[in-house]
C-alpha cells in the first residue's frame, strides 16, 4: 500500500519564486474589479482588496513546463510566459469549476463566487482565460515556438472544457464505466497537464517524438493527479485539502471511489446504491458511504493514481533525458498520486 508522501518535490520548490514574480508582474491592474477578484483568488488579496498571504496552489503546470524545458536542454527563462500563461489558465478552469460544483471552500477560505456571486465570478475567469493568451502572445521567445504553444494551450483548453461537460454530464450517474471515467479525466485533467510538459519541451526546440512522449506522459500524470483528488474527495481530511471530504459525495459526482465501487458490488447492492443516489437527503448519503465501504472503503482505489504515476515515469524515461531530471519528475509523479492535500 502506498505511504502518503508531504514533502515537497525539488521541481515545485525550483521554480517556484521565480514563477510567482513573474505572475505578480502580469497580474491584473488590483484597482480594478478583475484584478480585485482575481488578486484574491491567488491569495494576494483579501477581499477587500489589501495585500494579503493565504495558502496558494502548487503550480505544479508551470513548474512542469519549466522543467520540460530544461530537460530537453533548453533555457527555463524561454518557457517562463508559456509557462505563466498554463497556471492561468488553469486558474481560469478553477474559477468556473468552484461555480458549477458549488464548492464554497478553496484552500480553507470562501470562494471567489461566493464573495462577488456568480455572474462577477464568471467574469474573472474569462479575464484569466484573456491573460494568459495576452501573455504568451507577449513572449519574447522565439516567434515559431511560442505560435506552437499557443495552438498547443488553445488545443488543450478546448479539452479540459469539454472534460469539464463530461463531468457535469455524468454527475448523478454512478452506472458510469471505468473508460468513461477515464475518458473525462484525461480531457478535464489530463489536457492541460500534458500541455504542460508539450510546450516546456517545444520551446526548447526538442525532437518532435520527445514531445510527443512528453504529452503522452502528463496526460497519464494527470490521471494520476485527478484519481487522487477524488479519492482526498471522498476520504481525505478537510483539515489539510482545505475542501469538504463528503463534497464528491454529496454532489453525486461520477468520481473514481464510487464508479470502481459500484463496479465491485453485487446487483442487489448495485440497485441499492442506485436507489441512495437518485436520492438528495443526509440518510442517502450515508448508505452511500455505507456501500463504498462494503466494497473495499479506502482501500479500493489507493494505489489506482500510483498506477499511472509509475506509467508517466515509464514514458519520461524513453525520452533519454539526463538520469537528474528523471529523478526530478518521478519525485513529483509519486508525491502527486500519494499527497494529502
Amino acid at each position: 500500500m502506498p505511504q502518503t508522501v508531504d514533502a515537497i518535490p525539488s521541481i515545485l520548490t525550483s521554480y517556484q519564486q521565480r514563477i510567482a514574480a513573474a505572475m505578480r508582474a502580469d497580474a491584473l491592474a488590483s484597482g480594478s474589479i478583475t484584478g480585485k477578484m482575481s488578486g484574491y483568488h491567488m491569495g494576494w488579496l483579501d477581499e477587500e482588496g489589501r495585500t494579503h498571504a493565504a495558502a496558494t496552489g502548487k503550480l505544479v503546470r508551470p513548474s512542469l513546463c519549466l522543467w520540460a524545458c530544461e530537460a530537453s536542454g533548453g533555457n527555463a527563462d524561454h518557457a517562463l510566459a508559456a509557462a505563466t500563461a498554463l497556471e492561468w489558465v488553469h486558474n481560469f478552469t478553477l474559477i468556473h469549476d468552484d461555480i458549477q460544483d458549488g464548492d464554497t471552500e478553496r484552500h480553507g477560505r470562501p470562494t471567489l463566487w461566493t464573495l462577488w456571486g456568480v455572474a462577477q465570478g464568471i467574469n474573472a475567469g474569462d479575464a484569466l482565460h484573456a491573460l494568459a493568451f495576452r501573455v504568451l502572445s507577449e513572449s519574447s521567445a522565439d516567434p515559431e515556438h511560442s505560435l506552437r504553444a499557443v495552438l498547443a494551450l488553445s488545443t488543450a483548453t478546448l479539452e479540459v472544457v469539454e472534460g469539464q461537460c463530461l463531468d457535469l454530464a455524468l454527475e448523478g450517474r454512478v452506472q458510469v464505466p471505468i473508460r468513461g471515467y477515464l475518458r473525462m479525466v484525461r480531457a478535464k485533467t489530463g489536457a492541460l497537464l500534458g500541455a504542460s510538459l508539450e510546450i516546456g519541451a517545444l520551446m526548447a526546440g526538442a525532437l518532435e517524438r520527445t514531445i510527443r512522449r512528453f504529452r503522452r506522459a502528463g496526460y497519464l500524470l494527470g490521471l494520476a493527479f485527478q484519481m487522487r483528488d477524488d479519492w482526498l474527495g471522498t476520504w481525505g481530511d478537510s483539515t489539510l485539502t482545505g475542501k469538504s471530504a463528503v463534497g464528491d459525495v454529496y454532489r453525486r459526482k461520477a468520481s473514481l471511489p464510487l464508479v470502481a465501487a459500484y463496479a465491485t458490488l453485487s446487483a442487489d447492492k448495485r440497485a441499492d446504491f442506485i436507489d441512495a443516489f437518485s436520492r438528495s437527503s443526509e440518510d442517502a448519503t450515508a448508505r452511500i458511504y455505507a456501500l463504498l465501504s462494503e466494497a473495499g472503503g479506502p482501500e479500493l482505489t489507493r494505489d489506482f493514481p500510483l498506477r499511472f504515476a509509475e506509467k508517466a515515469i515509464d514514458v519520461v524515461r524513453s525520452c533519454s533525458i539526463e538520469q537528474r531530471f528523471l529523478e526530478d519528475f518521478s519525485e513529483l509523479a509519486r508525491y502527486v498520486a500519494n499527497r494529502s492535500h
